[in-house]
């Protein structure tokens, strides 16, 4: 029993020394791993966001990847694509980033009522883009404005968009033959371009740069002239068959808004291709059914 107790302890300095080498390694290997695990976790990605690819196709911005953050290059200016805020629904309206215009999606299909305060697809605007596309001055938007035919009605828009205009237009014509009774919607309209804000806001209008329209004003329903102690109370007369055929052309519609705006129409196609969301399409959504103050 002393000689094995003795073996032991003729051998432990052997294996001691050992093991004071094989520690600081084994330290030094777990470091490295948890080194490279967490500069993993917080890496920017390098992938092109699905809007930003959206963007580049329906607004022509260029944009590089600096740092795993994606910068988006609007003629002479330059804007993160996304600013790392975290913002509240009023917030990324108020003070948007490029991201932010897709942080609420545009459903198409049946009219519903409106009843999520957060559901404003579509008002939050970063002036910049529309600047860079449409025009940075009054004067340089007017230039750029092209008269047309609207069902009857002479209007004045961006030639940019005159061609989805027309094509709106193109159906209509036969929903106003097959029921005449619509005609009343596209009557005494509110216009297209005007260089003003948003009512009661700072940010510029969609219609300053010739890309909106509001219809008939009498037929209309707007959230600030609904609202009450209750809140805001949504309301529409505009029937299914209008809102198609403009959503059909890359237009949206202020009907599908919390703060409702049923005249206003404005072109965004963007909002409207399910590609440009990051999201796959929520069960229920799709395309839009056959059948302004903004």
């Amino acid at each position: 029993m002393c000689d094995k107790v003795g073996i032991q302890t003729a051998a432990s300095p052997r294996y001691s020394v050992r093991a004071a080498f094989r520690l600081p390694l084994l330290i030094v290997g777990a470091l490295l791993l948890v080194g490279l695990a967490g500069s993993s976790r917080a890496a920017p990605s390098s992938d092109k966001p699905a809007g930003l690819r959206c963007l580049e196709r329906y607004y022509g911005v260029r944009s590089e990847n600096q740092d795993g953050h994606w910068l988006v290059h609007l003629g002479k200016s330059s804007l993160p694509y996304d600013d790392g805020l975290n913002k509240h629904a009023a917030q990324r309206i108020e003070t948007p980033d490029l991201q932010d215009m897709f942080g609420e999606r545009y459903r198409t299909g049946p009219i519903r009522k409106v009843q999520r305060a957060e559901e404003d697809p579509g008002r939050a605007r970063v002036e910049a883009l529309f600047m860079a596309r449409y025009g940075r001055t009054q004067g340089a938007v007017v230039s750029a404005l092209l008269p047309i035919d609207f069902v009857g009605t002479r209007l004045r828009v961006h030639r940019w968009v005159a061609s989805a205009f027309r094509a709106v237009a193109a159906r209509l014509g036969p929903l106003l033959r097959q029921k005449p009774e619509l005609r009343e919607f596209l009557v005494g309209m509110g216009g297209t371009f005007a260089w003003r804000p948003i009512a009661g806001t700072q940010r510029r209008s969609a219609h300053s740069y010739g890309i909106a329209i509001d219809l008939n004003v009498k037929r209309s329903h707007y959230w600030r002239w609904r609202m009450n102690n209750a809140g805001l109370a949504w309301d529409n007369s505009y029937p299914q068959e209008i809102v198609d055929a403009f959503e059909s052309e890359g237009f949206i519609w202020g009907g599908r808004w919390y703060h409702y705006d049923t005249m206003h129409f404005e072109y965004r196609p963007e909002l409207l291709d399910d590609a440009c969301y990051a999201d796959p399409v929520p069960t229920g959504m799709g395309r839009p059914s056959q059948g302004g103050m903004e």
